[in-house]
């Protein structure tokens, strides 16, 4: 009689086990699906911020920084204490392609000084989806980060902070299945890439050298999952950050 209470038991904790995960999954699967499907309606995501709020009026009295990107840019903290104006214009789950093409509104409208660049681990993350497009997934990456940092650079004539693409941190089980050492293999190339193009208006901020450990991972202590970092580890960003933007004032 135990034996039977026992598997009966067992089997009503696998039972409860397998309905949380699939009602875990159904709750992705049905996230992903609204976000596929109102990106039919705005691909771009245009409407996620007004184009000229009274805030970023161009007779304010400090310069101003843009934080533009992805999710990392959106999670991006203001410098307190400082002789800037901050907006954040980062939009979760962004590729670079989607950052380019709403430069005009979310960016150029607010003829900021500097604006501040995370943006290209949602292109390379498709690779695990798409191996056989990896190449083109890559070169489409590093020739839409160029056209973002020329059209900031020459059309607005805005200073240009360009970070490295955050390393990922430590991968839970169930996320190294929708991850590879071929997506890592891309940031540092990528990465490579961007350090290529500083200039006198083009400053490389390398974040991943700052974030990294010797694996090349985020290290645990800056991160609040595999793709963010958490307010240690955007603090010691800012760190650096900070003496860029006062050597600007300069």
């Amino acid at each position: 009689m135990k034996r039977m209470y026992f598997a009966i038991s067992i089997l009503v904790i696998l039972l409860c086990g397998s309905l949380g995960l699939n009602i875990w999954l159904y709750n992705i699967s049905y996230r992903q699906y609204i976000k596929t499907e109102s990106l039919r309606f705005d691909p771009y995501e245009l409407n996620n911020y007004p184009e000229s709020p009274d805030i970023f009026k161009k007779d304010r009295l400090k310069s101003l920084v843009v934080f533009f990107g992805d999710s990392r840019a959106a999670a991006w903290p203001e410098i307190a204490d400082i002789s800037y104006d901050f907006a954040n214009r980062g939009i979760n789950g962004q590729t670079t392609n989607q950052v380019l093409q709403r430069l005009p509104a979310h960016v150029a409208t607010l003829s900021p000084k500097v604006v501040v660049i995370q943006v290209g681990v949602n292109d390379l993350k498709n690779i695990v989806i798409f191996p056989d497009r990896a190449q083109s997934i890559v070169a489409n990456c590093k020739q839409n980060i160029q056209q973002i940092v020329e059209k900031l650079t020459q059309e607005l004539q805005t200073t240009v902070v360009i970070t490295t693409i955050f390393p990922a941190g430590e991968l839970s089980l169930l996320r190294r299945l929708y991850w590879t050492t071929e997506i890592d293999r891309s940031i540092i190339e990528v990465n490579q890439f961007i350090k290529s193009l500083k200039s006198d208006r083009i400053i490389i901020l390398d974040a991943a050298t700052i974030l990294a450990d010797e694996r090349g991972v985020t290290r645990s202590e800056y991160s609040q999952d595999h793709l963010h970092l958490n307010a240690i580890g955007y603090t010691k960003l800012n760190n650096e950050l900070e003496q860029i933007l006062k050597s600007l004032v300069r």
